[in-house]
């Protein structure tokens, strides 16, 4: 605003000099030659160049006085009069023959002055006076558009405020008062919403003091910067608006040297940050709110971290170290479990983690390694789960997602077990178990209604020797293919405590079950039923007792009701057999061992009889 006003006093002078010249000429000039010539030529300053001409009407009065002012012989300056007075006043101020500025007078005072650019020709600044030929208003196009964007108002030639749209949308977004041509206090709209955000106030010597700011634009100021000699020495936020200001930044020279920050609003400071040369240079933070400091950032000369050191159990001691290059990670060391060794290194690349070591015998080498890829996701991890110094268990993972394990569990350098997962769900385990390279025995995950089912193929033919079926890891269901045709021989049916309660046969090689076993809760047998001639109905009842096969029923019809009986004693030694001879479901002849071994026959009376 200095500058606007020198501009004034500026014009005022040229004004004065002009104004002079024109009394010299009327007063010095002889009276003759005006009255006898229109137009007088003069070389005012005896160059041999006419400088000067002015131009009379036939009464003799002046009417335009013309002057070059740069002696290159066309004229820059005319003043025009009306009744020997002067009206308007016009310059090329650039010397391109072109008018660049008018003054206007009434009654020999200057009321209006305009200026055009000298690069588009258009008007760019209007300056009007009162009565006195004190600035009254001045506008100005500071941008070239065509538009006035910044007006100043004067009172008794004094400025007194302004007004600028400085995104030339045709809207006022900074407000400025003065007092004693001085700025008093600014207003600032920086987005044209119609909220002010930022207020700024002067001191005498017109430099800043003070200013607020709205930096979320919620309309409200969270910002309070003061200023000594025009220079910010503090910053003060209050984020959530309650009157206390949450973070505070002190400056020297216009640079930070000092930041506390109160992280969960609790009236104390747990962030605190220092400065050198601008940039952070060391923070300390009490991440827990406990008043106690458990993390330590350290910056290199770029302001960039260069090393951060926690207490991330809260402690009292630090169990995690990372450094960095440029303030990108590279380095970390770790203690997971809290013993005081740092057990877990990890790597950076690029600042993603890229590869990482576990100690867990504290030995000196890493037991674990993880590979990560570019997303930092888990690749691979190879373990020492022995922890003997080899490698005996690798994880593969695709798209940070287990989906196979292979262990050395033999510890012989070769693989004996595979795991495969889908969706990280355990799906396939394949076992060498003779490690023989060939894996023999796969168990699966994923085969419904079983939680695991276990197959034993031990020619690799395909055609599993043992099917092993599990329930929560009880056994469940077992079956056995001797022959090797892809069918069951064997079938064993387990209940919830893992103890055989039915098994299922093919004896003879049918293709088929034939014969069904029945246990009690000792697993001992108690029947067994059998199709004797392969047409899936049982003909044949065997009853046991301790072990000991007691009866035997046979259907010899098919009508499949027993029609023939035999009871055994303990030796399993047959006793007595019975006949149905008209298949009504009653024994019509018994048969009964002698001691020698020979049978007697005895009649349906009688036979009724000794079953009695």
């Amino acid at each position: 605003m200095h500058i606007t006003s020198r501009l004034i006093t500026h014009h005022l002078i040229l004004f004065l000099i002009m104004l002079i010249i024109a009394v010299f000429c009327i007063t010095f000039l002889p009276g003759q030659i005006w009255a006898k010539e229109d137009i007088v030529k003069r070389d005012t300053d005896e160059d041999g160049k006419i400088d000067q001409i002015a131009l009379f009407d036939k009464r003799g009065k002046l009417v335009r006085l013309e002057s070059d002012s740069n002696a290159d012989e066309i004229m820059d300056r005319f003043q025009h009069y009306e009744d020997e007075q002067i009206k308007r006043v016009e310059r090329d101020t650039n010397y391109d023959q072109k008018i660049d500025i008018w003054d206007y007078f009434e009654a020999g005072k200057r009321i209006r002055h305009e200026r055009a650019s000298t690069d588009t020709g258009r008007i760019n600044q209007i300056v009007q006076f009162d009565s006195e030929e004190r600035p009254l208003k001045m506008q100005k196009n500071t941008s070239a558009d065509g538009q006035f964007d910044s007006i100043y108002y004067f009172k008794q030639g004094k400025l007194s405020r302004s007004t600028r749209d400085t995104d030339g949308d045709g809207k006022v977004n900074v407000w400025q008062t003065y007092r004693d041509d001085k700025p008093l206090e600014r207003r600032t709209d920086q987005d044209g919403d119609g909220q002010i955000e930022r207020m700024t106030f002067f001191d005498t010597q017109s430099l800043p003091k003070k200013s607020l700011h709205d930096l979320d634009r919620d309309g409200s100021m969270e910002v309070v910067r003061t200023y000594r000699e025009g220079i910010l020495c503090e910053q003060k936020k209050d984020l959530d608006q309650d009157g206390k200001f949450e973070i505070v930044t002190q400056f020297e020279n216009g640079e930070p040297v000092k930041q506390q920050k109160d992280a969960n609003a609790d009236d104390r400071f747990d962030i605190i940050t220092w400065f050198k040369n601008g940039k952070p240079h060391y923070q300390e933070k009490d991440t827990n709110f406990d008043e106690k400091e458990d993390v330590f950032v350290y910056f290199d000369a770029k302001g960039f971290v260069e090393k951060t050191e926690e207490d991330t159990k809260y402690t009292g001691r630090i169990d995690r170290i990372r450094t960095y290059c440029n303030g990108v990670p590279a380095k970390e060391i770790y203690d997971a479990d809290g013993d005081g060794f740092k057990e877990t290194i990890t790597f950076f690349k690029q600042g993603k983690v890229s590869v990482q070591t576990q100690d867990c015998n504290k030995d000196g080498k890493a037991d674990v390694t993880i590979y990560f890829n570019d997303r930092e996701e888990k690749e691979k991890v190879e373990s020492d789960t022995s922890l003997n110094g080899k490698l005996d268990t690798w994880e593969y993972y695709r798209n940070g997602k287990l989906f196979r394990i292979e262990k050395d569990d033999e510890g012989d350098g070769t693989i004996g077990l595979k795991i495969f997962f889908k969706n990280e769900k355990k799906q396939k385990l394949i076992r060498d178990k003779d490690n023989d390279g060939r894996f023999e025995i796969t168990q699966w995950f994923d085969k419904s209604p079983w939680s695991m089912v276990m197959e034993l193929d031990a020619d690799l033919d395909g055609k599993p020797e043992g099917r092993y079926c599990y329930k929560e890891g009880v056994l469940k269901l077992k079956e056995i293919d001797e022959d090797g045709d892809g069918k069951p021989d064997l079938k064993e049916y387990y209940n919830a405590q893992g103890k055989l309660i039915r098994s299922e046969e093919d004896e003879e090689g049918a293709g088929s079950f034939t014969i069904t076993w029945f246990y009690n809760d000792a697993e001992e047998a108690i029947l067994a039923e059998k199709d004797n001639n392969h047409d899936n109905c049982i003909d044949t009842w065997y009853h046991y007792e301790k072990g000991n096969l007691i009866r035997v029923e046979e259907d010899t019809n098919a009508d499949g009701k027993p029609d023939l009986w035999e009871e055994y004693d303990e030796s399993e030694a047959l006793v007595k057999r019975g006949k149905d001879l008209n298949f009504d479901g009653e024994a019509d002849i018994w048969e009964v061992e002698s001691e020698q071994g020979e049978s007697e026959k005895v009649g349906e009376w009688e036979s009724e009889q000794v079953r009695k």
